[in-house]
């Protein structure tokens, strides 16, 4: 539970049984929620705190006339289980309520029938929480490519898929040179085989001549994924957009986004050594 109140998006679902909580357990109630803890962000401490889950008393009205581990009838829709609640996020730390949740329990089955799969998923949270980029992200790209990848995460976060890919895209279309001019500089990169496809494309624009034979070219940190990070990216921008489904949007999204942020890191991650060490020989001189 604490993986899901902590970390799912909107409309994610969550199999209740595989939760060490509810492990071999029925789930009949939504006092069975209250009591779990998760981590949030405090606005009043301005960072990440634990929260513990409250049930509304008005609920203990309606569930405690309720017989144990049985539905009210309005709570079953074609005789399968399908109830939203309201639960209420209060900080620990700070003791204030500040985040709201309608969580939805579902069972995909007749209730009746021996069948111990039960989701949760959250269909609303107020106030929806913003999602920040790492300053690394921030530092690296310009401001019009860190709004895009800001309003790209948080999109993703409200489950819009299409909307975080389209994003993620832009960002793509608008800083892949960059990137690549960067990873240039990197120690084990083969510079002069860089620029001459750098030269190349300057001379005759077309990614594909890059992306298709750069993969040699990258440092070993980079193609230790056993596959070509920068072509895998650039492929992202040619897929029509409305061919897909929304699910289908988010999951390549969701990849675009890892695969963009581990070839950001890599790039940093190489130039601050390079800057230590720099300082260190600096120092020793």
């Amino acid at each position: 539970m604490r993986n899901f109140l902590s970390n799912y998006q909107l409309y994610e679902t969550f199999d209740l049984l595989t939760s060490e909580e509810f492990s071999q357990k029925s789930y009949s109630s939504p006092f069975q929620v209250k009591g779990h803890t998760f981590d949030y962000h405090c606005s009043n401490e301005e960072s990440t705190k634990t929260f513990e889950i409250e049930i509304e008393f008005a609920y203990n009205n309606i569930w405690s006339k309720v017989p144990a581990f049985d539905i009210p009838n309005q709570w079953r829709k074609n005789g399968k289980l399908n109830y939203t609640f309201h639960a209420l996020g209060r900080c620990k730390s700070c003791g204030e309520i500040q985040v709201q949740f309608l969580l939805n329990v579902f069972k995909e089955s007749l209730i009746e029938k021996d069948d111990p799969v039960y989701y949760i998923r959250k269909v609303g949270i107020e106030p929806q929480a913003l999602i920040l980029p790492s300053p690394i992200i921030s530092k690296y790209f310009g401001r019009e490519s860190s709004n895009w990848y800001f309003k790209g995460i948080n999109s993703l976060n409200e489950n819009y898929g299409i909307g975080a890919m389209a994003y993620f895209r832009r960002i793509i279309e608008n800083e892949l040179i960059n990137i690549i001019q960067d990873i240039k500089t990197l120690p084990d990169a083969h510079s002069l085989e860089i620029q001459n496809l750098l030269d190349t494309h300057s001379a005759n624009p077309n990614m594909s001549t890059i992306c298709d034979n750069i993969f040699e070219h990258l440092p070993h940190s980079l193609k230790s994924i056993g596959d070509n990070p920068i072509k895998l990216l650039y492929k992202q921008t040619s897929e029509a957009l409305h061919s897909l489904t929304e699910q289908e949007a988010k999951k390549k999204a969701k990849g675009i986004l890892l695969l963009l942020d581990f070839v950001i890191l890599k790039i940093n991650e190489e130039r601050s050594e390079i800057k230590s060490i720099k300082e260190t020989i600096k120092n020793l001189k």
